[in-house]
């Protein structure tokens, strides 16, 4: 059975480094790295780059993301499909959102 590492990561000023590793995802997000893995191949999550290692580097903000993605599937019982199509829904709401709060700046309203 492989070894499993999980990395401790100690944050002081209460801001996340801009990207973590897949084993401090998993951590901050109370997950198996398997299942974080699962979501990336789902198209769910992104990571940001690779470094020179060839480890996968996930912006910080993919771990209330993955929260998100979890309420959705355990309290709401939505199967990973809908999941994703929630995700781009918001996404596309927030967008339309910020569109508007930019058109009433230039009317004035």
């Amino acid at each position: 059975m492989a070894e499993m590492r999980y990395l401790m990561v100690r944050v002081e000023t209460g801001d996340w480094p801009p990207y973590c590793t897949l084993g401090e995802v998993a951590y901050r997000a109370g997950l198996h790295p398997e299942l974080v893995e699962k979501f990336i191949r789902l198209g769910l999550i992104e990571f940001a780059e690779e470094n020179d290692d060839g480890e996968m580097l996930f912006d910080a903000s993919v771990v209330p993301l993955i929260r998100r993605i979890m309420r959705l599937r355990n309290q709401l019982g939505v199967n990973y499909a809908g999941i994703g199509v929630i995700l781009e829904l918001l996404s596309q709401l927030d967008l339309m959102e910020s569109r508007i709060e930019e058109l009433e700046k230039k009317l004035g309203i």
